[in-house]
């Protein structure tokens, strides 16, 4: 339930141009320490320390996944994600499955806000932006048919694709 009182004030700092609103109603404050996180009939209110976004729970289980998939290796002790140009089957498993942008740039935000522009590899924008797989579907969720048929440059993006959904538990 929204607390009237800081709903006035949020609508009071609006009109006086001391916060910022996007979309149908998002209200940002900055403040020394979090108050309050409230979302209710479509209305979000979120309060913030003004610092980095914490992360939600999906976030940050998905951070640990792409970290585990980072160090995960095949049955020779290679690691599976070992080219720049992976990140493509990471952003094709988060877009479609998970809710994440479908936009490259976007897309590339996020993971920077998880910190996977840190990670072993780093996720960038021009890894994945122009990689185009054309023996295998759109959706991501098939390609796992095509392990045992693949050429060589799709099937490095069909193992981390199922990797990561496996660490996801997405591949039931």
């Amino acid at each position: 339930m929204v607390n009237k009182d800081d709903l006035k004030y949020a609508l009071e700092a609006i009109g006086k141009g001391g916060i910022n609103v996007a979309g149908d109603l998002v209200i940002e404050k900055h403040v020394d320490y979090e108050v309050n996180n409230v979302e209710a009939g479509g209305i979000g209110i979120q309060i913030n320390n003004g610092k980095e976004k914490s992360l939600t729970t999906s976030d940050e289980d998905i951070k640990k996944a792409i970290e585990a998939l980072m160090e995960a290796t095949d049955g020779e002790g290679q690691y599976i994600m070992h080219d720049l140009d992976q990140w493509y089957a990471i952003f094709r498993v988060l877009s479609q499955i998970c809710g994440y942008s479908s936009k490259p740039k976007d897309f590339e935000t996020n993971m920077h806000n998880i910190g996977a522009d840190k990670l072993r590899i780093p996720c960038k924008y021009d890894n994945y932006r122009k990689i185009v797989l054309n023996q295998l579907p759109k959706n991501v969720m098939l390609w796992g048919q095509y392990k045992n048929s693949a050429d060589q440059y799709s099937m490095k993006q069909i193992k981390v694709a199922i990797k990561l959904m496996e660490l996801l538990h997405l591949d039931r």
